[in-house]
């Protein structure tokens, strides 16, 4: 079997390669990459591991032939450009690249929880529109709908270290919300890859991935003082702070969509509401304080 991410470079699209190449069915793995400095010197040296230059931006560079399955990544982009159009690009050049192979079978996207909304979702909004362009981009669509990144809180980490303290824009403090390890994640795209042609209980089959638990701002704080033995603040961000906040780290059209994201899932947001829910949710297995200790070991 042969199987193809692109881009491969994210750290989902990592998380996935490793389960891949660890799987006793031996599949080979092509990653897409747009600079080949970037492909880590453990995939480099295996036997069933090839890195190609592409981009997904770029239709003309990209080459699934003789692949049988296909992840697609769609990274953030956190500049002032129009991330619905770029995300409707992007997919659309993922599908022509699928029919110009012709022995793609199964198409796995990496979406999130919430892309079955076209309004007041914020970034997810890119998710919403790639799943409309590769809705029948291959026989078999599968779309892993997942929940907030454990990883999103490494930006915590450093006013934990010099000031013992960190910022939530998750709030109300003892307020949970669904969140899910990357390394979770690519155990799901791998399986669902390594499922190709088998039957779908439905076409495109969407599921929720979420970790085995859901957290708060409160639990994060206890998880980081397991993780580094000593007390620590939490500060919250309340919502009609949120846009000051996201102000101060990104760009102006980029913050006004975080912080339209970051409401929909507070109580009262979209989100929240869920009137619209995917209906088939799977757990993966990771703990907060186990992926905090491992961003924490990183710095």
């Amino acid at each position: 079997m042969h199987i193809t991410i692109a881009p491969a470079s994210t750290q989902t699209g990592q998380a996935t390669i490793r389960f891949l190449l660890a799987d006793p069915t031996n599949p080979s793995v092509r990653g897409v990459y747009r600079n080949l400095a970037k492909v880590p010197g453990e995939f480099k040296s295996h036997p069933r591991f090839e890195a190609v230059q592409g981009d997904i931006e770029d239709v003309a560079s990209l080459n699934f032939k003789g692949s049988d399955a296909v992840l697609n990544i769609q990274p953030a982009i956190y500049e002032d450009k129009d991330n619905i159009a770029r995300a409707r690009a992007v997919s659309g050049n993922i599908k022509a690249a699928i029919q110009a192979a012709a022995s793609v079978k199964r198409l796995v996207l990496l979406s999130s929880e919430g892309a079955q909304y076209d309004h007041g979702v914020g970034e997810i909004l890119a998710s919403h529109a790639a799943e409309i362009v590769l809705q029948g981009a291959a026989p078999e669509v599968v779309f892993v709908r997942c929940a907030y990144f454990m990883e999103n809180w490494a930006a915590a980490i450093e006013t934990i270290k010099k000031a013992s303290f960190f910022f939530s824009t998750l709030t109300p403090l003892d307020f949970k919300l669904p969140h899910i390890a990357t390394q979770d994640i690519g155990q799901a795209c791998a399986a669902e890859l390594l499922s190709t042609g088998a039957p779908l209980k439905s076409n495109p089959y969407i599921f929720d991935l979420e970790g085995p638990q859901p957290y708060s701002a409160l639990d994060v704080k206890r998880a980081f003082e397991e993780a580094v033995g000593k007390e620590l603040e939490v500060r919250p961000v309340e919502k009609e702070g949120l846009l000051e906040f996201w102000s101060t780290v990104f760009p102006p059209e980029v913050a006004k969509r975080i912080t339209e994201l970051n409401l929909s899932f507070l109580p009262g947001g979209v989100l929240y509401e869920n009137s619209k829910p995917t209906g088939e949710t799977r757990y993966g297995k990771t703990e907060l304080v186990v992926v905090l200790k491992q961003l924490l070991g990183g710095q």
